[in-house]
This record gives C-alpha cells, sequence and structure tokens, in this order.
C-alpha cells in the first residue's frame, strides 16, 4: 500500500456495524424495562387473602385477574363450605398453558395459597389471583 493511502471500510460493512450496535441498544433497552417491570411474585402469592371458606356462599362465583399479558376469568363452585370445582372460563396465557394444573392443586388444599407451577409462574400467580378474586365475592354475600 502507498504511503499516505487511508484503507476504507466498505459501505456494506459500515452498515452492518451500524445495524449490529443499533440492534444492541435496543435489546439492551428492551432489557432493562423487561426487569423492571417483571412482578415480584413472592409478593404477589403472599398477597393473596386467606379466604375462610366456610363465609363463602354456596353457588358459582366469577372472578377475574389481569397480569400483563395474562388474562383470566375462573368460575369456582363452592358448596357447604368446600370449593367443588373451578372452570378456568379464559385464559389467555401464552405460553401459560401448564399454570392450569394449579386448580387441581387449589381443589386438593382447599386454599389458594399453594405454590406456584414451575416454568408458568406468571400464569400460575393470575390463575390464583382470579380463583381468589371469585371467592372473596361468594364472602360478600
Amino acid at each position: 500500500m502507498k504511503e499516505g493511502k487511508k484503507r476504507r471500510i466498505p459501505k456494506w460493512l459500515a452498515w452492518v456495524g451500524g445495524i449490529l450496535a443499533g440492534s444492541a441498544v435496543v435489546m439492551s433497552a428492551l432489557v432493562a424495562v423487561a426487569s423492571k417491570s417483571t412482578p415480584d411474585y413472592a409478593a404477589r402469592l403472599a398477597a393473596l387473602p386467606a379466604i375462610e371458606l366456610s363465609r363463602v356462599g354456596d353457588g358459582t362465583w366469577e372472578g377475574s385477574a389481569f397480569l400483563l399479558p395474562v388474562n383470566v376469568k375462573a368460575a369456582v363452585r363452592v358448596s357447604g363450605g368446600r370449593i367443588e370445582g373451578i372452570e378456568l372460563l379464559r385464559h389467555f396465557n401464552g405460553q401459560g398453558k401448564p399454570a392450569e394444573a394449579i386448580v387441581d392443586a387449589v381443589i386438593a388444599a382447599q386454599s389458594v395459597r399453594v405454590d406456584a407451577v414451575a416454568g408458568a409462574t406468571h400464569s400460575s400467580v393470575a390463575i390464583l389471583e382470579a380463583i381468589a378474586d371469585a371467592l372473596s365475592k361468594g364472602s360478600a354475600k
């Protein structure tokens, strides 16, 4: 190479470098926002009310919960102070379908204070909140 002549970066390579740098900035911003908006699951689970089932009237009570992006509507059938059945009327969940197994745990424990389903914690919390909402409505009667 002759002295004094500068080596130039091809335009296409400069564009690729710019796109990669821009993508890295955008991804960093998204990760920062997501980490700040991630709910504190333990706090939400601890905040679930301890509902005294003997005070819940017989019947089917509906409750709902929304924990972005999960949207749940549940119908809880109560008889004689016991949860007899739970039907998820709506569970918009993304990848949280496995959390629907928590319904059986709630019926077995006769309480919303059960462990979340591993790998589907977000949906688990929303389902438990919807069930608690339904039971709270039954307690108000």
